[in-house]
């Protein structure tokens, strides 16, 4: 009982720390759209290293910058919806043309949203690793599960901040290189190398898609900070094979699912499934897989360095 009153109460206070209002304004504000305007937490992390550093910055070619002379006509905060639609259309006009066979696409950011994007994304992982390092029952496990369920569940929460604070994902379509079966006019890219299915950047429309469905139902859930808080929390704490403590970690999976259903049932009496509404939210989640959220968010960022070394460094340092 000590331990499901401990979990709830710093679940909420993890929650209200989020200032949802604030990173909202950090995040879309010209301001702060420059790949310059590095915020000043946690400057010792590869992440904030990678930013600073101009070799690693996304190229300035086709992106917008605020201290740019030439604004972007876009809004920022695009609903998802017609994004998806957008894509769909672009998908399917790229899929097949004239009865030849179907080529598969791939998606990779819009030039014109190409710094805001990574920019809001570098701020929603960061907002990952201090909502997990603000959580004592999560900080006192041992160093080596800590990173197991770190690299279990941080593409889903990742997922989950996004959807949250609204992230565009305002992406275009690339051609995918034809088969090798393929000769001739079909191999001919006009000097150009081809993209490929690992192409940095660039995603399936398949695992687009993924994302997107998982946005727009969690839009369309419209969850609170803290909810989001209890559903980040039901996520992280999923046991997986190698852990000291599995049997802990799944107590405080269920911990926060009980603290998620009891707020829920406490601030909407009258939406008598929105827990089970919630809850059908984690397979889609699941679906979501680490390589497109990495390709699409923070390739760019991060380069080669690996994505697990970033993560152990953000959470360790």
């Amino acid at each position: 009982m000590q331990m499901r009153v401990m979990v709830k109460n710093q679940l909420q206070r993890s929650a209200s720390d989020q200032q949802t209002a604030t990173y909202m304004k950090m995040a879309y504000s010209k301001k702060d759209l420059c790949c310059q305007c590095v915020p000043t937490k946690a400057t010792n992390t590869m992440l904030y290293s990678l930013l600073m550093d101009p070799q690693r910055r996304p190229s300035s070619t086709g992106s917008s910058c605020c201290h740019s002379n030439t604004e972007s006509e876009s809004d920022p905060q695009q609903g998802v919806l017609d994004l998806s639609m957008r894509n769909s259309q672009k998908s399917s006009r790229s899929s097949s043309e004239d009865g030849e066979k179907a080529v598969t696409v791939l998606h990779r950011l819009a030039p014109e949203h190409y710094a805001m994007i990574h920019h809001a994304a570098s701020q929603v992982l960061i907002q990952t690793i201090d909502f997990m390092r603000k959580l004592p029952a999560f900080t006192y496990l041992p160093p080596n599960d800590q990173m197991l369920l770190l690299m279990r569940s941080w593409h889903e929460i990742v997922a989950i901040g996004v959807a949250q604070e609204k992230v565009p994902i305002d992406t275009v379509s690339v051609p995918a290189p034809p088969c090798e079966c393929c000769t001739g006019a079909e191999m001919h890219w006009g000097g150009t190398p081809p993209p490929t299915l690992t192409m940095p950047g660039c995603i399936l429309s398949s695992d687009l898609d993924d994302i997107q469905q998982f946005v727009m139902k969690y839009q369309s859930l419209d969850l609170d900070c803290k909810e989001a808080a209890y559903l980040k929390a039901a996520v992280l704490f999923t046991p997986v094979p190698g852990l000291a403590h599995p049997h802990y970690i799944e107590a405080l999976q269920k911990e926060a699912q009980q603290a998620l259903n009891e707020y829920t049932m406490m601030t909407r009496p009258l939406e008598t499934l929105r827990f089970a509404r919630i809850l059908l939210m984690v397979p889609l989640l699941r679906g979501i897989k680490q390589e497109p959220i990495t390709e699409l968010f923070f390739r760019p960022l991060i380069a080669n360095v690996r994505m697990e070394d970033v993560l152990r460094q953000m959470l360790f340092t």
